[in-house]
């Protein structure tokens, strides 16, 4: 006669929570760094980009204030700055070429120049220490511009004595 030997068998297991808490914590730590390094490493480029977009658009409005006929470079400066100050952009330094704008001046040249790590908002660790330098030339909206020189010379041709017909 045989005798059947019995064996006891642990069932499998499934994932108990007791036994799984550990590596459940190592999981979320690894993730959580992955995740959070690419959450503040998306704010700070996307930081990057608006000052870099607001610096070209201060520098072209800028210019743009200064070709206007009769505008000096204290309308240059003082527009940029302004600017500069609704952007949240603190530390700058503007350059307008020529430094006097006359009703001579065929061109008007704005440069902007800051440095992205004293205007952001966290402290960089993905960008450090960029400069960001950008320069803007508008041609001078004087009289000369407005009116040809042939056009000038022959005062009489600009004058039409007959009537539209309507």
């Amino acid at each position: 006669m045989r005798t059947q030997a019995t064996t006891t068998r642990r069932p499998i297991s499934t994932g108990c929570p007791r036994r799984r808490r550990g590596a459940y914590t190592v999981e979320f730590a690894v993730c959580a760094t992955v995740l959070f390094t690419t959450i503040f490493a998306s704010l700070e480029l996307a930081r990057y980009m608006f000052v870099r977009q607001a610096i070209d658009q201060i520098a072209y409005e800028a210019a743009r204030a200064g070709v206007i006929a009769g505008a000096n470079s204290n309308d240059v400066y003082n527009k940029a700055n302004a600017l500069l100050n609704a952007h949240g952009i603190v530390v700058s330094n503007v350059t307008v070429t020529p430094a006097t704008i006359t009703s001579t001046t065929t061109q008007v040249s704005v440069q902007i120049s800051c440095n992205y790590a004293q205007n952001t908002w966290v402290p960089p660790s993905f960008l450090p220490g960029n400069n960001i330098v950008t320069m803007t030339t508008l041609d001078h909206e004087n009289q000369a511009y407005l009116v040809p020189e042939a056009a000038a010379q022959n005062a009489e041709d600009l004058e039409n004595p007959e009537p539209l017909d309507v």
